[in-house]
C-alpha cells in the first residue's frame, strides 16, 4: 500500500468513524456547504465515491437502508478500488486521472468534510498535525489559480486566502472555498 493511499484511509477512518457516531437528530444540521444539511453531504460523499468506484469495481449490488451505514460500506469499497486501480482512474465526467491525484484529492475532500460536520453540529474537529502538514500543500496545489476545480463550473467555490491566525485545518477548508470565521450555524 502506497504512503498516499495510507494516509486517505487514515482521513477515510476518522470520517468515518464521526458519521458512524452521527444521531439521527444530527442529519438535519446545516453544513458550509450552502443548501446542504448533514444528510445531504454523506449522500454526496456516498454517491460520488460510488460513481468512481463503479469503474474498477463495479456497481454495489444493494444499498444500505441508513446513509451513515452505506458510507461504512463504501469507503471500504473506496480503498479496495484504490488498491486496483492501478496508475489511473477513469472519473465519470473527467476521463482518465492519474491514481495519485485522485487519491490527493481525496484526501483532502475527506478532511474537509469532516470539518463541514464538526462545523455543523459545533464540534472540534482535532486532525493529527502530521495530516494537516500534508495536506495543507495539496490543497494548495488542487486550488491554485486556474484549477478547473475552483470557482464557477468547478468543484469547489473560489478559494479564500490563508492566514496565519487559522489553525492548519481552518486554513485547509478556506482554500476549498469555506469561511472558517463564520459562525457555526449556517
Amino acid at each position: 500500500m502506497s504512503d498516499l493511499l495510507r494516509l486517505d484511509a487514515t482521513a477515510l477512518a476518522l470520517i468515518g468513524h464521526d458519521i458512524a457516531t452521527l444521531d439521527e437528530s444530527d442529519l438535519t444540521a446545516p453544513t458550509p456547504c450552502t443548501g446542504w444539511n448533514v444528510a445531504d453531504l454523506i449522500d454526496h460523499m456516498n454517491e460520488r465515491h460510488e460513481e468512481i468506484i463503479e469503474t474498477v469495481l463495479g456497481p454495489l449490488d444493494e444499498q444500505a437502508a441508513d446513509r451513515r451505514d452505506g458510507f461504512a460500506r463504501i469507503a471500504a469499497r473506496w480503498m479496495a478500488a484504490m488498491e486496483q486501480a492501478g496508475e489511473v482512474v477513469r472519473l465519470p465526467l473527467t476521463g482518465t486521472i492519474p491514481t495519485e491525484m485522485v487519491l490527493r484529492i481525496h484526501f483532502v475532500d475527506m478532511l474537509v468534510h469532516r470539518w463541514d460536520i464538526a462545523r455543523a453540529l459545533g464540534r472540534p474537529c482535532p486532525v493529527p498535525a502530521r495530516l494537516t502538514e500534508l495536506a495543507l500543500p495539496m490543497a494548495r496545489a488542487t486550488t491554485a489559480p486556474g484549477s478547473p476545480l475552483n470557482g464557477p463550473g468547478g468543484v469547489y467555490r473560489t478559494p479564500l486566502h490563508e492566514d496565519s491566525s487559522l489553525t492548519p485545518m481552518d486554513n485547509i477548508a478556506a482554500l476549498l472555498g469555506r469561511d472558517p470565521r463564520r459562525e457555526n450555524h449556517w
